[in-house]
């Protein structure tokens, strides 16, 4: 005979996390933010690759061996069904709640820091589909309406991509000037932003990283390159 929490349904849900804006580098829980959905996935799409580049050489009777560029980050879309009025609110105050993650928190304005929330995507024990992540779109389709012209029923494409935290590393180097690490740049960074959350200086110590890097522009920064850092603070990934 089958326990009673055998046939307990799990609920799928999406998390909201403040963006770190001190010096501790860890996103916080925000409560009465998450979106408990009424109904679970019907299919989740997991996409993650690697990056290479090709260098053409001119005296290579095939292709050249491609050079690994770095990691590329985990890409979740799923829909989430929206119908009627749920203990989260109406079908619009939801979608204008998934909205709305799409834009930086006061709090990481505030800091100099601006960064919309970041958002997990929890389903029973799924570890492969659950990691830090930013929403990076948010299309809702609206199909049912109250005679006042209210959606009642919304289907939203979500689309979620993997920020990626380096862990932090054992027993570093003390001391020595040549001691360095490695950042990956994910979508929405900048030099300032990886200066105070990867080193715990002030944001505006990015000229040295700039130097080091060839940089000219601080603010624009390419999805998946490597900058090289200086031995110093590293963030972790929250659990």
């Amino acid at each position: 005979m089958r326990g009673e929490n055998t046939d307990k349904m799990e609920r799928a849900a999406l998390e909201c996390y403040a963006p770190p804006t001190g010096s501790g580098g860890e996103p916080r829980k925000l409560s009465g933010e998450t979106v408990n959905l009424q109904f679970n996935p019907a299919e989740l799409t997991l996409v993650k690759g690697a990056a290479w580049a090709r260098h053409h050489v001119r005296s290579a009777a095939a292709a050249a061996t491609p050079e690994f560029t770095g990691s590329e980050p985990r890409v979740l879309t799923l829909r989430v069904l929206l119908d009627g009025e749920g203990k989260d609110g109406s079908v619009d105050e939801r979608v204008s709640r998934l909205l709305k993650w799409c834009a930086p928190t006061e709090d990481s304005i505030h800091a100099d820091l601006p960064s919309p929330p970041w958002v997990r995507f929890r389903w029973g024990k799924s570890s492969s589909v659950s990691f830090m992540s930013c929403l990076r779109k948010v299309e809702a389709v609206y199909s049912l309406f109250s005679p006042q012209g209210s959606p009642e029923r919304a289907v939203c494409a979500l689309t979620l991509e993997e920020i990626g935290l380096a862990r932090k590393r054992q027993n570093p180097t003390s001391g020595s000037p040549d001691s360095r690490h490695v950042h990956t740049v994910v979508a929405g960074d900048t030099l300032p932003s990886v200066v105070h959350r990867r080193l715990r200086k002030s944001p505006t110590e990015w000229r040295e990283i700039a130097e080091r890097n060839g940089i000219d522009d601080p603010l624009r920064l390419r999805a998946g390159r490597s900058l090289v850092l200086p031995a110093g603070g590293g963030d972790r990934e929250p659990a």
